[in-house]
């Protein structure tokens, strides 16, 4: 009996470090949190996308603001 109580108190050790990952148990857990990862990484792109698209176009609208106060200076 000596030799089942190790064997025991590891099994009892590897079922805590399992449960203290909370590793997904089922395929479907593991391709839910591949795919709430992969729409979190699109979602912050398309994020970076449109601030980078909004600062592009005040720079664009300053620009024709500039113009157009070139084109009025030289109409008068």
């Amino acid at each position: 009996m000596s030799n089942d109580k190790p064997q025991t108190v590891n099994n009892e050790v590897k079922a805590e470090v399992v449960e203290e990952k909370k590793e997904p148990t089922t395929l479907v857990d593991t391709l839910f949190d591949i795919g709430l990862a992969w729409a979190e990484f699109g979602v912050g792109q398309g994020r970076k996308a449109l601030e980078t698209s909004a600062k592009t176009l005040e720079k664009v609208a300053q620009s024709l603001s500039d113009l157009q106060d070139r084109l009025r200076k030289d109409a008068a």
